[in-house]
């Protein structure tokens, strides 16, 4: 009983990893078996770029499921205040667990004047 559970499990996750190549492959598999039948329907249908639509419409509705709209997130300011907050502390405590004295650290990200190239 075991090992049919992990011969399921098995198939269902190469399912899941052969499924973004399933069209090439089934398009393979027909032009080697089925190459007149595949000709006559679906290249005359379709054209040559049938595999490349058909990887596209899947895409697309992959993406609309997972993907939500801007509109609808909830960007809010306390995001934000939380993850700075994270930061000032995660940095606070590499100071103080490396013991790195605050004169050697930048004080700001950019140099407060302004300071042109030395000329040549």
């Amino acid at each position: 009983m075991r090992r049919i559970a992990l011969y399921i499990i098995l198939f269902s996750y190469t399912t899941v990893m052969l499924k973004p190549v399933s069209p090439y492959i089934s398009d393979a598999v027909s032009h080697i078996f089925y190459y007149t039948q595949h000709m006559a329907t679906v290249h005359y249908e379709n054209g040559d770029l049938h595999v490349h639509r058909e990887v596209m419409d899947n895409e697309k509705k992959a993406s609309s499921q997972k993907e939500i709209p801007a509109a609808k997130k909830e960007n809010t300011a306390n995001d934000h205040i939380t993850l700075q907050q994270k930061i000032s502390t995660a940095i606070l405590n590499l100071h103080t667990t490396f013991q790195i004295p605050v004169s050697s650290a930048l004080l700001y990200n950019y140099l407060p004047g302004e300071y042109p190239p030395p000329r040549a």
